[in-house]
């Protein structure tokens, strides 16, 4: 008989050295096993709060036709949001989002701008901790709206050395916004108010200005995101580089002021302030308007001291309506310093103004050169409708 002697199993020493094999290799392979969880716990949660980042504010590599498109929550309501939650609803805060046509801007919550749930999933780390979410100053302008986002990290404890921060800056969330009121022909518009639209709470919110001497204006602590701008011309407005002086020794002054807003006016009353005269001009003769006849009723008008409102009754002159009045002008803030497209104001009904003879009180002819001084225009109600300031050449 033949004995079988082939091998049903392990001996008891190949089992012990299996499981110091296993044992050793479990060692190794746990610890890395951990690393690899603890490296994609931080690289997700890293990339959540980015994305929570990107529904506060946009994300800023989406554009539209070259412009920056996304603003996320700070585009619509204009402030940061004061909670987390406030991503995924509106709260109190306004909806839906509206949009004004005339103004070409709107505002109200229109998210969510994050997907999860009130209170869960987007807020917490891959830890299961809560973030921390701070707003500095308060969430909306004028306060410097800048926030931080903080994970405490694998270890659970703020400060631990293993935190992880997202920081949102005043640079990413407000502007001071820079632009410029021109005629046709390029020239700064002096004095014109300016209205900038905004949203600020969820609510579309208008803010007022005024151009100076070169037509530019400015507007500080306004949110990122699409705005727009209009430009409200008084009725009547100083043409640039329209002011001269003329006569024997320079005694006349003309210039020309224009309609640029989109109603008809009648001048019935024009008052010239000489006070700020450095000539010793007290008075002056006559007005004339286009190069016509006297409209006054009288010579020798005192003009410093500045007579009374409404200063000297004219022949009525008419300035036609703008026929094309100006209409918001819808922009993009998505810098630190935005710098807007000049607003241009076309159309106008264009009079030139002559003021005659100005003279010192025993008579001499003044030199009307290098001088200041305003001119008054009032309705047939005596009603202001506009003062320039004229400076001469």
């Amino acid at each position: 008989m033949i004995q079988d002697m082939s091998r049903k199993g392990f001996t008891l020493v190949e089992v012990i050295v299996i499981l110091v094999v296993l044992s050793i290799l479990a060692a190794v392979a746990v610890p890395v096993a951990f690393r690899i969880f603890q490296v994609t716990a931080e690289d997700t949660t890293r990339e959540e709060m980015d994305n929570i980042k990107k529904a506060m504010i946009g994300n800023p590599q989406k554009l539209q036709s070259s412009f920056r498109s996304d603003f996320g929550f700070l585009g619509d309501i204009g402030c940061m949001p004061a909670t987390l939650d406030q991503l995924l609803s509106a709260g109190g805060l306004p909806t839906p989002y509206t949009f004004d046509t005339t103004k070409q801007a709107g505002a109200g919550w229109k998210g969510p701008y994050i997907t999860g749930t009130p209170g869960e999933d987007f807020t917490t780390d891959q830890w299961g901790n809560a973030y921390t979410y701070t707003v500095t100053g308060g969430p909306c302008p004028p306060a410097s709206m800048t926030a931080t986002l903080t994970s405490n990290g694998p270890n659970g404890a703020a400060g631990g050395g293993d935190d992880i921060t997202v920081s949102i800056g005043a640079g990413e969330t407000t502007a001071t916004v820079r632009g410029k009121v021109i005629n046709t022909s390029g020239a700064g518009l002096a004095s014109v108010p300016v209205e900038f639209y905004s949203a600020v709470s969820g609510t579309l919110t208008t803010t007022g200005g005024t151009t100076d001497a070169n037509g530019n204006y400015s507007f500080g602590s306004v949110p990122f995101g699409p705005r727009a701008v209009n430009a409200n011309p008084p009725a009547i407005l100083l043409v640039p580089a329209s002011v001269t002086v003329s006569g024997g020794g320079n005694r006349d002054v003309n210039f020309q002021v224009a309609n640029y807003s989109n109603t008809s006016i009648t001048i019935d009353r024009i008052l010239v302030n000489c006070a700020g005269l450095t000539n010793g001009g007290v008075r002056y003769d006559d007005i004339t308007v286009d190069g016509g006849g006297d409209i006054t009723s009288a010579n020798n008008i005192v003009c410093n001291p500045a007579p009374a409102p409404p200063g000297t009754d004219v022949t009525d002159q008419t300035m036609a309506a703008n026929p094309t009045p100006p209409s918001s002008l819808r922009v993009v803030v998505d810098s630190p310093d935005t710098q807007l497209p000049d607003f241009v104001l076309r159309g106008g009904s264009t009079r030139t103004i002559s003021i005659l003879r100005f003279e010192t009180a025993g008579g001499a002819t003044v030199n009307m050169s290098g001088q200041t001084f305003s001119v008054s225009f009032y309705d047939t109600a005596a009603a202001l409708i506009a003062t320039v300031t004229v400076v001469t050449p």
